[in-house]
């Protein structure tokens, strides 16, 4: 292996790079103090600024070993550190790691942390030369190991009773990529023919599988706000949208799969002693499946809808999203939209 250390990776949205002393209050008040991050990594919750302070003071000059790698996952959005992905386990014999991560819960279910450790991975392949890579989760957390699978990492088993982590002794899914079975670069798909529609009742039950998609998002962002799951109530809502002569639902379609969809509403608001009548189209709902995203299906469905609108007589399109949101919040200004009024709070 060459030992190559932490070096600076750049993905599409983010930043990988060596940990400074000024993380600690991003890394506190980011991931490290969140029980639910913690709940299943083998250190504790911080406590205090403190505690992250200490921790990167014992990391930071480890960077002076080529065999370290430990990187901080900075949003590029924001400059924030949000997360850590690191080698928890080097074999340098075996030219072998072990992979582990965690990340912000606000970032959760936007393809993040596979977005960085399939960075991480191809990193540790090209450049350092190792030709394993390993990584492990507690059977009780699957997101872990879908992210593990959406990196291209294969389940190899479970060993029983193997691990120990903040929940104590656990099952753990062990994963593991060769250097060898790796899909080369040139060979992955290029992005298929999007055909964006208006829905038939037909898809209404993919579109639900995408509404939970955006279910899970706003549970992880606002855990005060949205209950978890998807009852009934919300699943049987789709057929009251599809039936309602105010509302249209559109989807795209790639590859033979509704891999987006979004929700219009023709909203008329009456004049009052404060405001001018309002008639608009509003995006009500808009969610492209986290396989099929950073392939132009976004797009696509804000060419429709824009069009659409257009052809209808609309001089407004407006859509309202969550602050936490900010993936969803950059894809929107790029597409045209533009903020014009905030609601903000103050928790107590």
């Amino acid at each position: 292996m060459n030992k190559t250390g932490t070096q600076r990776i750049e993905t599409h949205r983010l930043v990988l790079r060596p940990f400074e002393p000024e993380d600690a209050e991003d890394m506190f008040v980011n991931w490290a103090s969140d029980p639910e991050v913690t709940k299943y990594l083998t250190w504790p919750t911080h406590q205090s600024v403190d505690v992250s302070c200490a921790v990167l003071a014992d990391w930071i000059p480890r960077y002076a070993d080529g065999g370290y790698f430990n990187w901080a996952i900075e949003w590029k959005e924001s400059g924030k550190a949000i997360g850590n992905i690191s080698v928890v386990s080097l074999d340098e014999q075996g030219e072998s790691a072990e992979i582990g991560y965690c990340l912000g819960r606000s970032f959760w279910g936007r393809g993040i942390m596979p977005e960085a450790l399939r960075a991480v991975i191809r990193y540790l392949f090209d450049t350092a030369g190792l030709q394993r890579i390993t990584a492990g989760h507690d059977l009780n957390n699957p997101n872990s190991g879908r992210v593990m699978a959406k990196a291209g990492m294969a389940l190899a088993g479970t060993l029983r009773s193997m691990g120990r982590n903040n929940q104590g002794i656990c099952d753990v899914a062990w994963y593991v990529l060769l250097r060898e079975e790796r899909k080369p670069e040139a060979e992955k798909k290029a992005p298929a023919e999007i055909t964006v529609r208006f829905a038939q009742e037909g898809d209404l039950e993919r579109v639900n599988e995408l509404r939970m998609q955006v279910n899970a998002l706003h549970v992880a962002g606002k855990p005060e706000v949205f209950k978890p799951g998807f009852c009934g109530e919300l699943r049987d809502y789709i057929y009251v949208i599809m039936k309602n002569p105010a509302m249209e639902i559109v989807v795209a379609e790639t590859e033979g799969t509704v891999c987006g969809f979004a929700v219009l509403n023709h909203i008329v608001r009456p004049e009052n002693p404060f405001m001018f009548e309002r008639d608009y189209l509003d995006v009500d709902e808009f969610c492209v499946d986290e396989a099929f995203r950073r392939r132009g299906v976004a797009s696509a469905m804000v060419r429709f809808i824009r069009e659409y609108a257009e052809a209808n007589g609309f001089r407004r399109l407006e859509l309202n999203m969550w602050e936490f949101n900010r993936g969803a919040l950059a894809f929107y200004e790029s597409a045209g939209f533009s903020t014009y009024r905030r609601y903000m709070e103050i928790l107590m």
